[in-house]
């Protein structure tokens, strides 16, 4: 594996291979805009198709995404060796479906299964071509931008908190990737894009749910994200079926499964 530097090349390249490298693609660009210091590292196959993007993480679990088109899944496991540490914990995102047995047995060679947790998601893609929905505001209603200030109603909100997420999404929303719907001044429903592209961590207050406000606010931060040359994208989890349902009102699309891969994954905060 040798480290890339032209990531216009590599986003170029990747982007051919849409729509199961939409994360490497997203990320790459994500890292040309933003400009993330320290920068992620981008590693490619001198054999192979295959492209691992080290994320800029805050969190003590290192996160990678990991690509390559399917006639080379065969390839990949001589040139992970140094890329992966079996003696800690990491995270691999939006891993291609094809490319899952592989990685499972590279992982189960090096530890018992008890380490491994796969968890299954279908990736949801917006099409450039598709237009978004109109945005209809009561007038107590307000979409905006989230200042770093209502990060912790983010934070609170998400599932797979950490202790160290609040920093995280406190730095998107600096570079004004947060986004939400407020009532009557109140954060009611939000949604952050992470750093390697995803457009996730959806939530809405308990006491403002099913009134539309997650769909103004994925619509909203999703033509935000189109201004920026950027394509949204996401994953919903199996067993969340109606999240899909009001992500596909927005327009996405599903496109793949795409699963993600964690190794001895610390377990989640509860704070």
């Amino acid at each position: 594996m040798k480290e890339v530097t032209d990531l216009e090349a590599l986003r170029d390249t990747l982007a051919k291979e849409l729509p199961y490298s939409i994360q490497a693609v997203e990320s790459v660009k994500h890292q040309l805009i933003f400009k993330y210091n320290p920068a992620k590292t981008c590693f490619v196959s001198e054999d192979s198709s295959l492209v691992v993007i080290k994320e800029v993480s805050v969190d003590d679990l290192p996160l990678f995404t990991i690509y390559c088109n399917e006639k080379d899944v065969s390839k990949i496991e001589s040139d992970l060796r140094g890329i992966l540490s079996w003696k800690d914990p990491w995270a691999i995102g939006c891993v291609p479906n094809y490319m899952v047995p592989v990685l499972k047995k590279i992982a189960l060679s090096h530890g018992p299964e008890t380490n491994l947790e796969v968890n299954d998601c279908w990736v949801v893609i917006l099409d450039p071509k598709v237009k978004l929905p109109e945005i209809e505001l009561k007038p107590n209603w307000e979409v905006k931008q989230i200042p770093p200030s209502d990060a912790t109603f983010v934070n609170k909100m998400w599932r797979y908190r950490s202790d160290s997420s609040l920093d995280l999404i406190k730095a998107q929303t600096n570079l004004g990737l947060g986004f939400g719907t407020y009532v009557d001044g109140e954060l009611a429903s939000s949604t952050v894009t992470f750093n390697f592209g995803l457009l996730g961590a959806v939530a809405t207050a308990e006491h403002h749910r099913r009134k539309g406000l997650a769909q103004i606010t994925l619509a909203f931060g999703s033509n935000y994200l189109r201004s920026l040359g950027l394509n949204p994208f996401g994953y919903v989890e199996t067993y969340n079926s109606p999240s899909l349902s009001m992500i596909k009102k927005v327009g996405y699309t599903h496109t793949h499964d795409g699963p993600w891969m964690f190794w001895k994954r610390p377990k989640p905060t509860d704070k």
